[in-house]
């Protein structure tokens, strides 16, 4: 944006100065760090996709509860969907120059780090759903412009006045109402940014712009700016420490339920330990481990595994419907009940409870009572394309074969596909996997051709293809 023309002291342009250009160098950069985040979460596997946010750390409480600090300053470098990241890059490219020209890009990067961290830590201290988004430290920008408006009014160049003080009320008033309306969307993320920026502005001034004629002032230091740029760096190098270690217990996970699916416990069972060595303090060894000694109807061992996960991740529902199954299984119906009820309540009427214990029944081969609550998840649900997607895997594969139901699970993996656009490819290798069970191999291989097209390195998606393409003879 440009500066106005100098003005001579007779009032006439003076033609001979060239105005100058001042670059928010903070915001480009902001907003560059944002878009090249945007395109790894794609190519790692879509930016929607929960575990992959997990992985390149965004905000999910439980995980801050066990040391995973870094989480407080990824969440505002990170976006789910390419309409998120568009109307937060708008709103940064609009409110972050005018605030870093009137603060230096020094302050005023440390101001929106630390909103930003201010927004994750309230999210993830009341909240316990996985978030992300600029939108946190935008509304702390927002906040430090209103502070700045009335106590800091004589360094605001006056074309810029508007959007100081009272200015910014309207912004901020409308932007709450809208995430208080709209289903989703991180409030607490957006309070907790918003009171950041008003804190931080009562302490941090700007500097001064004014200065009497002719006073001619050495540029104010941005060393500051090594405060947040050290903490950012911090982040992303633990963020990337943890994306390779998560990446790693990922395929020894899928390698131990491929052993399993075999009955090669011996096997599943040192994938799965090697995976918990890796990271002790990743819950999802835990799990399998626990679900592994159930298929085993070693139940203590069952409870002792599940009882860890849930110590990793306090509240996780699938570590404590584990520990409920597991009682149920062993005998202890009492404790089995307490636990369920924790967790679903005394009438667990909820489409996501009764998929979550759909999914454990079926896990027992207790097929079912998995089809009665994934029909019942259904009735409660109709658009849940995880359950359509689950309950057709189990029509199409189950080893009790009076359960098995060929045209049904293709009606209800059409309906997983259609639901999330052909864009989940375990939903379109369930749709294969029915066209297969059906007796139509050809069609499965051309469904299967586009599960692979989203996940070409796919092996359990390779391995099925094999056997489509066996069966129809190419």
């Amino acid at each position: 944006m440009a500066e106005q023309p100098l003005i001579s002291p007779a009032g006439r342009h003076d033609d001979r100065v060239a105005p100058q250009r001042y670059w928010p160098v903070a915001t480009l950069a902001i907003l560059a760090v944002n878009g090249l985040l945007f395109v790894l979460e794609t190519l790692a596997g879509g930016s929607k996709n929960p575990g992959i946010l997990l992985d390149f750390g965004a905000s999910y409480g439980p995980y801050l509860r066990r040391g995973e600090y870094w989480r407080l300053v990824m969440p505002m470098f990170l976006h789910i969907g390419w309409l998120h990241l568009l109307v937060n890059s708008y709103a940064l490219y609009i409110l972050g120059p005018i605030l870093e020209r009137v603060y230096g890009y020094g302050r005023y990067a440390a101001i929106y780090v630390a909103t930003g961290i201010g927004s994750a830590l309230l999210s993830m201290t009341i909240s316990n759903n996985i978030a992300a988004g600029a939108s946190g430290a935008i509304f702390g920008v927002a906040g430090a412009m209103l502070v700045t408006g009335y106590l800091h009014r004589d360094v605001i160049p006056p074309r810029w006045g508007r959007a100081f003080g009272r200015g910014m009320i309207p912004f901020i008033v409308v932007n709450l109402a809208f995430g208080f309306s709209v289903r989703g969307i991180d409030n607490w993320g957006h309070l907790g940014g918003l009171a950041s920026g008003v804190l931080l502005a009562l302490v941090i001034a700007p500097p001064g712009h004014d200065l009497p004629p002719g006073e001619i002032a050495e540029p104010p230091s941005q060393a500051i700016v090594a405060l947040p740029l050290v903490v950012v760096l911090f982040a992303m190098g633990a963020t990337l420490d943890h994306y390779r270690t998560s990446q790693a217990v990922s395929g020894l996970l899928v390698e131990g339920a491929r052993f399993e699916a075999a009955q090669r416990y011996d096997r599943a069972l040192q994938s799965f330990q090697e995976a918990a060595r890796r990271a002790p303090r990743d819950e999802r060894p835990r799990q399998q481990l626990g679900a592994l000694y159930l298929a085993q109807r070693k139940y203590d061992q069952a409870i002792q595994e599940f009882e860890a996960a849930e110590r990793l991740s306090p509240g996780d529902p699938q570590s404590r419907l584990g520990l409920g199954m597991a009682y149920r299984l062993k005998g202890d119906l009492a404790k089995a009940q307490q636990i369920f009820e924790a967790v679903l309540g005394k009438n667990p009427q909820t489409a996501e409870g009764q998929r979550l214990l759909a999914d454990l029944y079926a896990d027992q081969k207790l097929y079912g009572d998995a089809i009665a609550h994934y029909q019942e998840a259904l009735r409660l649900e109709p658009n849940m394309a995880e359950a359509h997607n689950n309950l057709a895997w189990l029509y199409a594969t189950s080893e009790d074969l009076k359960f098995r139901d060929p045209q049904a699970a293709l009606a209800h993996a059409q309906r997983a596909v259609d639901l999330t656009q052909w864009k989940v490819a375990g939903f379109i290798d369930t749709l294969a996997e029915a066209q297969f069970a059906k007796g139509n191999y050809r069609e499965a291989v051309v469904t299967q051709d586009k599960a692979l097209a989203l996940e070409p390195d796919n092996h359990e998606l390779q391995e099925h293809m094999s056997r489509y393409r066996e069966a129809a003879g190419i």
